[in-house]
């Protein structure tokens, strides 16, 4: 929808330069001044008086059309340069900018048309030149820069809809002023309907940026370039998605796109449940009552999850076995792995947490990459074994959130098993594994 606004730009721009090179360069009875001539009415003194008006009015056309790219151009360019952190206030200074420009317009042209032009005085040509080309051309610019760097932050088509929206704006402008300038409407009334043009432009804007996220902070490690830390903030309805990212994937998000795995798994714990997280990746936002700690492997990780998240560091703990019994394990296999792979077995781990009289241990991967002998380290340590399976589309953004495929496994001490899983669906478990229970049920 970003073409829209950028319509009512282009409409705007082209009624204001079209209107203006109207008043500086006829009279009030449509001739042509005498640009180059020099006389009052070139049609009174003959054909080369004619010729002469004509090459001046030629000169004079470009010197209006060059000054107003020029301004253009630099409006442009300032705008291109906001942040994309400054996008919404740096858009409405352009768009209060561009509404002052256009009043200011309306008031010379009025005072031309009341002083009949200041009989062509070069002074009076030179402010309405300013005040009817190259001020609206400068702000309309700087409104129209900033439009393509919210759609780049969007990562979206938006430049080109920005641009196409300008072009038929022109258009439209153009033969406006064209059609009824003069016949009856005056050029004052030309400005003030540009003026009400761009505010309906300036309010819709503010209403695609009130639905669109935005983001609010960025954080990098300082060790690792490749991972950051983002917060996006939507105002309707009010939201704030906060995304750790490393190389463009994500890692943790808070709060998880619908249909993932962390709320699904979330679906199941009491409010009042203690959680121990294994991987920032398995972490999801937690209520005030609840008691969690979390163990993640990864240093620069865990620095930068806790500034961006604003976890306490009494939350991180050294162990992959937590310290407390009777709580529930979620487990991002990411992390997970990485530590079996230094320390201990996975059928080891599962007995030591039964041992500490877990609740339930969740373990997520992406489908297809987890063990199959997960499900015998399970059976292994007397637990039952549950497999799950979603798929979640992602997110074109912001912020931008890839499609993905999980594959969730479930080790319970009781037999009963958690039950379906909002956004997932139940998986039989390896066949391998599923033949060896049916031969030996101990």
């Amino acid at each position: 929808m970003l073409w829209i606004p950028a319509l009512f730009v282009g409409t705007s721009l082209a009624i204001a330069i079209a209107t203006g090179a109207a008043v500086l360069l006829y009279d009030a009875q449509w001739l042509v001044r005498g640009l180059g001539a020099g006389v009052a009415d070139p049609l009174a003194s003959g054909p080369g008086s004619v010729l002469d008006g004509t090459h001046g009015l030629l000169r004079a056309l470009a010197v209006l059309l060059g000054i107003a790219a020029v301004s253009l151009i630099a409006g442009l360019w300032v705008g291109n340069g906001s942040q994309s952190e400054e996008t919404v206030p740096a858009a409405a200074r352009g768009w209060v900018g561009f509404l002052v420009a256009l009043l200011l317009g309306a008031g010379f042209t009025a005072v031309w048309e009341a002083m009949a032009g200041f009989e062509g005085v070069a002074l009076a040509q030179g402010t309405g030149l300013a005040l009817t080309a190259a001020l609206p051309a400068y702000f309309a610019g700087g409104v129209l820069g900033r439009l393509g760097g919210f759609a780049a932050v969007l990562e979206t088509s938006g430049r080109r809809q920005v641009w196409l929206g300008v072009l038929l704006g022109t258009v439209v402008g153009s033969l406006m002023v064209g059609t009824f300038l003069g016949r009856p409407v005056l050029a004052v009334t030309a400005f003030l309907g540009a003026t009400v043009l761009a505010a309906a432009g300036a309010r819709f804007q503010g209403w695609i940026f009130d639905r669109v996220p935005r983001r609010r902070m960025v954080l990098h490690s300082p060790d690792r370039p490749e991972l950051r830390f983002e917060a996006w903030h939507t105002l309707i309805p009010e939201t704030t998605v906060h995304v750790l990212l490393e190389r463009g994937r994500d890692v943790a998000v808070d709060r998880p796109p619908a249909g993932d795995w962390r709320t699904a798994v979330e679906s199941t714990l009491a409010e009042d449940a203690a959680v121990f997280y294994v991987g920032a990746g398995s972490w999801s936002v937690q209520p005030q009552r609840r008691a969690w700690t979390m163990y993640e492997p990864d240093a620069a990780v865990r620095a930068l999850a806790c500034r961006g998240f604003g976890w306490d560091d009494s939350r991180m703990v050294s162990s992959l076995i937590p310290e407390e019994g009777g709580l529930t394990v979620v487990a991002e296999w990411g992390a997970l792995g990485e530590s079996l792979a230094h320390s201990q077995p996975l059928g080891v781990l599962l007995c030591a947490l039964r041992d500490k009289e877990i609740e339930r241990a969740w373990i997520r991967g992406p489908r297809g990459r987890l063990p199959d002998t997960l499900a015998d380290a399970g059976f292994a340590a007397g637990m039952d074994v549950v497999r799950y399976v979603g798929a979640v589309e992602g997110s074109r953004g912001p912020p931008r959130l890839a499609p993905r495929r999980d594959e969730l496994w479930c080790f319970s001490r009781s037999p009963e098993p958690p039950g379906p899983l909002p956004g997932m669906r139940s998986s039989p478990l390896p066949a391998q594994t599923a033949e060896d229970r049916r031969e030996d049920p101990a």
